[in-house]
């Protein structure tokens, strides 16, 4: 609430405050996908969690966090959205993608080449998408087998049906 606040209210709260709603909304909406996907991974972050406290995520990770480095193939920077270790031989990697298109095989793909930057024997891959994913992902997820895909609507399943 307070990042959205410092970035799209504040600077707009004369308009606001005058009821320039459309007006508000015409400057703010061009931003809104870049600035939801910040917020789409952290939402994301806490759903692993939510799995490692009730005992159902595959890798015992004990911090969560971004990972962004040079790939020596390439050498270039790279990143990782999500990177949770549980020891020096299991980890966790995912990616998060917010956008309006069903997320394909090669967003799973990149995330798996990216991993073998570290040595782990053991690892889970997760990818979050918004938009659901493409026959493609879905058949490459089951044929890797230790993947996990989640859309933004199972996320808000979870977090809707949590019990009284």
């Amino acid at each position: 609430m307070f990042r959205f606040w410092y970035r799209f209210v504040l600077n707009n709260i004369s308009l606001i405050s005058r009821g320039a709603d459309e007006l508000v909304y015409k400057r703010i909406e061009p931003h809104l996908s870049e600035y939801m996907g910040s917020i789409f991974e952290d939402i994301c972050k806490q759903y692993l969690w939510k799995l490692l406290i009730e005992g159902r995520c595959p890798v015992e990770f004990s911090s969560l966090g971004r990972w962004w480095g040079t790939d020596p193939e390439s050498r270039s920077h790279t990143e990782i959205d999500i990177m949770g270790e549980q020891d020096k031989n299991t980890a966790l990697f995912g990616e998060c993608k917010w956008t309006n298109e069903k997320t394909d095989t090669g967003v799973l793909e990149l995330l798996i080449k990216r991993s073998r930057l570290f040595h782990y024997r053991n690892v889970h891959y997760y990818v979050f998408s918004r938009s659901g994913f493409t026959d493609g992902c879905i058949t490459k997820a089951a044929e890797t087998g230790n993947v996990t895909l989640v859309t933004y609507s199972d996320i808000a399943a979870e977090i809707t049906n949590v019990p009284d």
